[in-house]
């Protein structure tokens, strides 16, 4: 959607008005924002972030969806230039990150909770920077006041060992008393209410993520990182969301995209197909009915069609939330790093459960007997790498991590775009054309064919 980062935050933060009235201060003037301002400025650019553009882009690429007109149709076909993607960079640097780096330096040193919020949103929004550009400006960054506009860009494994640090940090903060605190977050806090427990529980998430990322760098080091941080995930804590109300200017985006732009993107055949051939409960919670009452989805080499398929309720509903960090998600990466380690058993059990918790999330009902059978009842001699992937792309449908994990296990096995100029799905977007046009010390790369640095 070709939206400014300031209309999202001024649509959405003015739908917020009742739940933050009080904060009613300019989000574009950090020098007169207030911690709480800033705290909810981040999350409303984060969401925008995991739940805009990007998250279309890659869920056309994995054919979880179609791109079906206009430039919706032509990443489809796999035409994505410098010019395709600068307000997703934007979003990014000058929303998320510069609000959360305003928010560290002005009220980080009394108050700790604040300052590891902040740092998980950092993470989050440089975790989403890398996987789809690889290197970017990250030590460099957000230092615009002091003269610095044109910011160096870190190798792609310095990044991810940075957003580690993060994390680290973020824990160690959202750690301490609430006595520690000068100012307590609050209703600000969108996603969690200023529940710190709840943010670190979210953070052990996002570590794992990002060490299961390195699974062809380190295969046997990144499963043993991966499931320590695992080990720290809390299954009753609340799990982590972008937020959305149904209120005009605060609609979920995805919904808000739909019905702004109707037929741009469809469902996915090969997503929709195998939802039905397993009988899936999910099926009418990700995927809408067609004007036959059916589900339906187009192929990559389809386009312009109508009546098929929308995305469902489930992620497109006016208020529905959309996953940044979620309990599914962990037992997921439990699942394949234990595999890669040997544990067959212990892989077995975690897949199970992760279906399971996914199935219970998005339908809000237990898993039914014969899909458990079917699905959820894996052994050390069946679980299978494919098994794992095929259904954590399923369970995470609208985030990011279902083209992280095609780029970086090849699985499922999608067949490409066969009408595209280059038939094979591309594996990163194209540095954007205002770092090729303003900032001498961007590394520029416009081979959309060119492999992250994870992705061996």
């Amino acid at each position: 959607m070709k939206t400014t980062l300031c209309a999202v935050l001024v649509l959405m933060a003015s739908a917020c008005s009742k739940q933050f009235d009080e904060y009613g201060v300019n989000p574009n003037a950090p020098e007169t924002a207030s911690a709480p301002l800033l705290l909810s400025g981040a999350e409303v650019s984060t969401f925008a972030t995991y739940s805009g553009q990007l998250a279309r882009i890659s869920s056309i690429l994995v054919q979880q969806t179609a791109g079906n007109q206009a430039q919706l149709q032509t990443i489809g076909e796999y035409v994505i230039g410098e010019g395709t993607i600068p307000n997703e960079w934007s979003t990014i640097y000058s929303g998320a990150l510069i609000s959360c780096r305003t928010l560290i330096d002005r009220y980080g040193d009394d108050n700790p909770h604040y300052l590891g919020m902040a740092k998980v949103l950092m993470a989050l929004n440089f975790g989403a920077a890398t996987d789809m550009w690889g290197d970017i400006p990250f030590n460099d960054a957000l230092r615009a006041q002091e003269g610095n506009f044109q910011p160096k860009y870190d190798k792609q494994e310095e990044v991810l060992k940075g957003i580690q640090m993060l994390l680290d940090e973020a824990i160690a903060e959202l750690s301490k008393p609430k006595s520690a605190n000068r100012f307590v977050p609050g209703a600000d806090d969108i996603i969690f209410n200023g529940n710190a427990a709840a943010w670190i529980n979210a953070a052990y998430i996002i570590k794992a993520r990002y060490a299961n990322r390195l699974s062809q760098v380190d295969a046997t080091g990144s499963a043993t990182v991966a499931l320590t941080n695992i080990a720290k995930v809390k299954a009753d804590q609340p799990e982590m969301n972008a937020v959305f109300y149904n209120s005009a200017g605060n609609f979920n985006q995805w919904y808000d995209f739909l019905s702004s732009r109707v037929d741009y993107i469809k469902m996915g055949k090969y997503f929709v197909e195998y939802l039905k051939s397993t009988n899936d409960p999910r099926l009418p919670f990700f995927v809408a009915k067609d004007e036959q009452g059916n589900y339906t989805g187009i192929a990559p080499e389809e386009s312009d069609i109508t009546g098929t398929s929308d995305p469902g309720p489930g992620i497109a509903a006016p208020d529905a939330p959309i996953p940044l960090a979620t309990l599914t998600e962990a037992k997921f990466i439990e699942a394949e790093a234990n595999l890669r380690l040997g544990k067959r058993a212990e892989a077995a059990t975690a897949f199970n459960d992760a279906v399971s918790t996914s199935v219970q999330r998005v339908t809000g009902q237990p898993i039914a007997s014969a899909f458990k059978q079917a699905i959820a009842s894996e052994t050390a001699g069946s679980i299978s790498l494919d098994k794992i992937i095929q259904q954590k792309y399923v369970a995470l449908f609208s985030q990011l991590e279902g083209y992280n994990d095609y780029r970086r296990t090849g699985l499922p096995q999608l067949k490409a775009n066969q009408v595209a100029q280059q038939k094979v799905i591309p594996v990163r977007l194209p540095t954007p054309q205002t770092e090729r046009n303003y900032n001498k010390n961007a590394t520029v790369v416009s081979d959309i064919y060119q492999p992250l640095w994870w992705d061996k």
